[in-house]
């Protein structure tokens, strides 16, 4: 289980809140993002959100969609879920000449 550091912003100690588990999960997922598909990999999943490493940058704000397919044996699941998700970039950057993006998940549902 994830411990949250309490202390100020700005503090040595300081991490933000996590309110879900993450999973290290790498999948390959096709990004909707305002007419234009994006491939990506996820870095990390969750049932708030996923950390997208890209080809191309997406900003902060865009409104995103998504089609995942989680495999059988992965995350307890005996079949392979297809899941639909929709959110919005929340954090953009870059990272060893990679660009990555943070979504949240405001809705998802199964196929």
């Amino acid at each position: 289980m994830e411990t949250a550091v309490c202390s100020s912003p700005g503090t040595r100690n300081w991490r933000p809140y996590r309110g879900a588990v993450r999973y290290p999960l790498q999948l390959r997922v096709t990004v909707l993002a305002e007419g234009q598909a994006y491939e990506a990999l996820t870095e990390s999943f969750s049932a708030s959100g996923v950390l997208l490493r890209l080809r191309q940058p997406l900003r902060e704000g865009q409104q995103i969609e998504f089609l995942v397919e989680i495999p059988a044996g992965t995350l307890e699941f005996s079949v392979t879920a297809a899941v639909h998700c929709s959110g919005r970039i929340v954090r953009s950057y870059w990272n060893e000449g990679q660009p990555y993006a943070a979504a949240v998940i405001d809705e998802y549902r199964f196929q």
